[in-house]
């Protein structure tokens, strides 16, 4: 009797006042009617950063069965790379839902300033029809950023001098969607584009010389995508994705003197491993023609691709990278990684050889608040340099 009294007193104290279930349990000889509280492990009652991610993600975003038409949210957080040094970003987004429309469109409004000295603005809107067959995406931003350069070729890159300068860049985009199948999706864009270089010291100024500081410009594009990818729980991710873009910057549209193309292609593959196990592999490639503008072509480094070296670090007509990336859940929502890969950038008149294959790799933590919100950090090293970074994305 005594065993059983103090077993029911144990149980009644685990319980709540909301959700109770009565039942009844046969210990030895006695019988102990008890009341609890049942936890659906499917929901996001559940404690721990799975369920406060969830929370939040219901609370940011805009449901189909969501009574309310308009949703605003506000999230500002600190990050750090070796381009803007520390920063604040804040992001005001409002999702919205139009009469006969099921699917919820966003607007966001993001702000960025760092101790550096850089500050962006930039909107971005979606809006999506027919259960997101038709999508468009539309924006614009306004920065102004303190920029290291080191060379325009690769040799020049390679002696390790930087200059330093200021761009101010505006720009705007509109892009159209179109969802074929499950899968696949096309898209047409346009875009345009002002960046003006500024305050240059005496090494920015030997390596630039007498080019271009200057470009305003308007491009039009299409673009391919092709992705079975999906995001099964934290860390669990599969398929693939392929990304193929081409843009034009017609000479009558642009200040330059000359008609522009660019050439990019993205390919991604995610696969499980063993339990917590993710193994995830990035291959990306850009060409650019042969006269565009030095400060148009493609830049090697920064917080995704090949990390360990500054955004910029080395720039060319061509670029190509790979990383290779494992990443482990060990505990909730913590996930170690570790990445491996190459890459290089070359410019017209760069004879492609293997010395001039850059390496990349590093370790890093992340925090999961759902299967798609985390903190990042990163410490990614590379030829001669390394780099930090914090972020709320993935690499890739």
């Amino acid at each position: 009797m005594l065993r059983g009294t103090l077993t029911a007193i144990a149980l009644l104290l685990c319980v709540t006042l909301s959700a109770q279930v009565t039942e009844h349990a046969i210990i030895e000889a006695d019988t102990v009617a008890y009341t609890y509280t049942p936890i659906d492990q499917a929901t996001d009652a559940q404690m721990g950063s799975q369920g406060l991610g969830l929370r939040l993600n219901r609370y940011l975003t805009l449901s189909a069965d969501d009574p309310r038409r308009v949703k605003f949210s506000v999230v500002g957080a600190p990050a750090y790379s070796e381009n803007t040094g520390w920063r604040l970003s804040a992001v005001a987004t409002m999702h919205y839902r139009t009469p006969r429309v099921t699917t919820s469109h966003s607007l966001s409004l993001r702000a960025m300033a760092s101790l550096k000295g850089c500050y962006t603005l930039m909107l971005d809107g979606v809006n999506q029809l027919d259960d997101g067959r038709h999508r468009f995406t539309y924006g614009g931003s306004f920065g102004f950023e303190p920029t290291y350069i080191y060379g325009l070729d690769f040799a020049t890159s390679l002696e390790n001098r930087r200059g330093e300068y200021t761009s101010q860049r505006f720009s705007g985009y509109f892009s159209y969607n179109y969802r074929l199948t499950n899968n696949l999706t096309i898209g047409v864009s346009a875009d345009y584009l002002h960046d003006d270089i500024r305050r240059m010291d005496e090494r920015a100024e030997a390596i630039i010389g007498t080019l271009e500081s200057r470009y305003s410009g308007a491009g039009v594009g299409v673009n391919l995508s092709y992705s079975t990818c999906r995001t099964e729980d934290v860390n669990k991710r599969r398929g693939l994705y392929l990304h193929i873009a081409y843009m034009m910057r017609p000479k009558m549209l642009g200040t330059y003197g000359h008609t522009l193309h660019t050439v990019s292609i993205t390919f991604d593959y995610y696969q499980p491993l063993w339990r917590g196990g993710l193994l995830a592999l990035d291959i990306y490639g850009e060409h650019h023609s042969d006269n565009t503008p030095w400060m148009l072509r493609g830049e090697l480094g920064g917080e995704n691709r090949m990390r360990g070296y500054y955004r910029g670090r080395f720039n060319g007509n061509s670029l190509v990278a790979v990383q290779l990336e494992l990443r482990q859940r060990v505990w909730e929502g913590l996930v170690v990684a570790g990445w491996g890969g190459c890459g290089t950038a070359l410019s017209k008149g760069d004879i492609a050889a293997w010395s001039k294959l850059l390496p990349t790799y590093g370790v890093g933590l992340r925090w999961y608040f759902s299967p798609t919100s985390l903190v990042r950090v990163d410490y990614g090293m590379g030829k001669g340099c390394s780099a930090f970074v914090v972020g709320y994305t993935e690499a890739f």
